[in-house]
């Protein structure tokens, strides 16, 4: 257990853990640890965000926590939904968007997605921020993003078979029972502690950037590669975020 926790953290961040096996059983359970490293994510952006809160304000606070989690997961997920975008729309031929996912130059497509998902990261912490509950807003929303949005890819790779014969795509299997149940009750207690009663509505806000870039991963290159999991944490992890601010929001109308 320590061993695929180790490789979960070492594989999806750049905190050094030492020689973390990334290879063999510890990697392939450190699946069911991927929710519990979203929230060391969200946790090192919630510390920034209130470092800097108390100095410059939300909105320079918001930029410096998305800075953060990019900064400390090495802009892993940014990547690949660069990579995918520019992929998936960039090519003719199923074999032409899996080239061009694999080469490191960034299209319109990519920059695109990419600006786009950065701006609205940090537009929905600023927001929640600004109000009267900003910190507990915050951190609600980063720890649901992080922690639900890193569920993304186990649910992708059990569902799609891998568009290639090699690279990140086959490195991520199914999970067994127990691991899936470990990282599924690590899901469902961060997302009532985020919404409550609400839960549902997040869980919902995250299937459906999971189930659309699935269904257009599928058919456009055959099933994932490790880009295609990278954009599946990074699109959930924003609905995530928008659905858990716009619950804060309505809470706060309320009161």
């Amino acid at each position: 257990m320590i061993g695929a926790l180790r490789a979960a953290v070492g594989f999806l961040t750049r905190i050094p853990v030492g020689s973390a096996p990334f290879a063999g059983p510890a990697l392939d359970r450190a699946g069911a640890w991927f929710p519990l490293v979203g929230a060391l994510v969200g946790g090192v952006g919630l510390v920034m965000w209130w470092a800097t809160d108390a100095l410059a304000g939300p909105l320079v606070a918001a930029v410096a926590a998305v800075l953060a989690t990019v900064i400390v997961t090495g802009a892993l997920h940014e990547d690949g939904l660069a990579d995918t975008a520019d992929g998936l729309w960039g090519g003719a031929t199923r074999e032409r968007r899996l080239e061009i996912m694999r080469d490191s130059r960034l299209g319109t497509y990519g920059a695109l997605a990419l600006a786009g998902d950065l701006l609205l990261r940090v537009a929905v912490l600023a927001s929640a921020g600004a109000g009267s509950s900003g910190l507990a807003d915050v951190a609600r929303i980063l720890l649901a993003g992080h922690v639900i949005g890193r569920a993304a890819p186990l649910v992708l790779a059990a569902w799609l078979p891998p568009a290639r014969t090699d690279g990140q795509g086959r490195r991520l299997g199914r999970l067994g029972v127990v691991d899936s149940a470990v990282a599924a009750l690590t899901v469902l207690v961060v997302a009532v502690l985020a919404a409550g009663w609400w839960a549902f509505v997040v869980l919902a806000a995250a299937a459906v950037p999971v189930l659309g870039l699935g269904r257009a991963a599928r058919r456009r290159i055959g099933g994932v590669t490790g880009d295609v999991l990278g954009a599946g944490v990074a699109l959930t992890n924003l609905a995530v975020a928008i659905a858990v601010a716009a619950l804060a929001a309505q809470e706060e109308d309320l009161l």
